[in-house]
């Protein structure tokens, strides 16, 4: 039974794939207080969930074939943003400040089956948000798991820690490549290759070359030019200046937005544990700090709607985790999507966190 929810699940994948749109952008931006993480959902739907993920809960991810599962148990609590379901965020910031998101990307290949367990893309978000205290813990963490090649979604993903050190994961070619430190020299990532962005980029003034950044320019089609107008902005950032990292880091985000799809403006304070969001339903910005949340797996996890019309600190305004609610997303997100799902299955990929254990 669980392996036709899950192979559900990825004929549903497969279908958001065809119809993917490639409009997302990211960014780590640092100064001498503040590590501050940037993320634009660009979408043709605008439901979902914000939702805490609670430590020391044992899982293993089912997969709808024979490959090696992989097993785990939640080291850190995390809060993530979800529009397909729990369990499968789109990104996330756990309470060691680390913060991952993801980025359709055309040249994506997964790794070939090997002796490593397998996992979906998904899945490996969540993975990374329940282990990884760093950018280290996440490339170490491709010693023992692997995306799995019959995974549909094609993703690419940029990853934070606390320390400001920042990484771009591509899989090229059926290998996991990774970006960071002096290979990372300009902190973005759009829908392109970063090493693509980067010959891009040196066509540019303030790059190695004399074509002007275009700022009239960022439409959703253009991931090349997102991540030229991005690198600019983090180039021009002067911390001296009477804007906040985190006004000036939506302004970033203003300038990469596609102006329809636009769905979640997200800004992420690692050093905080706080998050700042707006969508394109409810543009007061809304905050979380990580610190106000019980991520203990004896209590109960939360979950609050994205488009929520309250602001400021949004934190008492969370409720319980429920499937009903859950479902109710999942109805609302596939079907603006264009996919339908029997209602049986819905009920279940909704209660299937239910199913999630303690292992206190």
């Amino acid at each position: 039974m669980i392996k036709k929810l899950i192979l559900s699940g990825i004929i549903l994948f497969i279908l958001l794939s065809i119809q993917q749109v490639d409009a997302c952008s990211t960014f780590c931006l640092k100064d001498s207080k503040s590590i501050v993480f940037g993320r634009s959902y660009d979408w043709n739907i605008g439901y979902g969930y914000m939702m805490t993920n609670l430590r020391n809960v044992k899982k293993t991810r089912f997969l709808p074939y024979d490959e090696k599962l992989t097993t785990w148990t939640s080291k850190y609590g995390s809060v993530t943003f979800n529009q397909y379901g729990k369990e499968y965020p789109i990104g996330g910031m756990n309470e060691m400040g680390l913060v991952i998101d993801v980025m359709t990307l055309k040249d994506t290949y997964y790794p070939n089956p090997d002796e490593r367990s397998a996992i979906d893309e998904l899945g490996w978000v969540q993975y990374q948000l329940d282990n990884s205290a760093s950018i280290q813990d996440v490339i170490e963490s491709n010693i023992t798991i692997r995306i799995s090649n019959k995974t549909f979604v094609k993703l690419h993903f940029l990853v934070s820690d606390a320390s400001g050190r920042t990484l771009a994961v591509e899989f090229l070619n059926g290998v996991a490549t990774f970006h960071y430190d002096e290979n990372l020299p300009y902190k973005c990532l759009t829908n392109s290759t970063y090493d693509n962005s980067l010959t891009y980029l040196s066509n540019h003034i303030g790059f190695g070359g004399e074509t002007p950044v275009d700022y009239q320019n960022h439409i959703s089609a253009n991931s090349l030019e997102r991540f030229a107008i991005c690198a600019d902005m983090l180039n021009k950032y002067k911390e001296d200046i009477n804007t906040s990292i985190i006004d000036y880091s939506f302004d970033i985000l203003n300038n990469v937005k596609d102006e329809v799809r636009s769905q979640f403006q997200i800004v992420y304070d690692l050093k905080n544990k706080e998050i700042h969001f707006r969508s394109l339903q409810s543009s007061n910005i809304k905050t979380v700090n990580l610190s106000s949340f019980d991520f203990d797996c004896t209590s109960k996890p939360m979950m609050i709607d994205v488009n929520t019309t309250f602001d400021g600190n949004i934190f008492n305004k969370f409720s319980q985790y429920d499937s009903t609610a859950n479902r109710e997303l999942i109805i609302k997100a596939y079907r603006e999507t264009g996919i339908k799902l029997p209602e049986n299955i819905i009920l279940k990929i909704a209660r299937w966190p239910e199913n999630i254990t303690c292992s206190q």
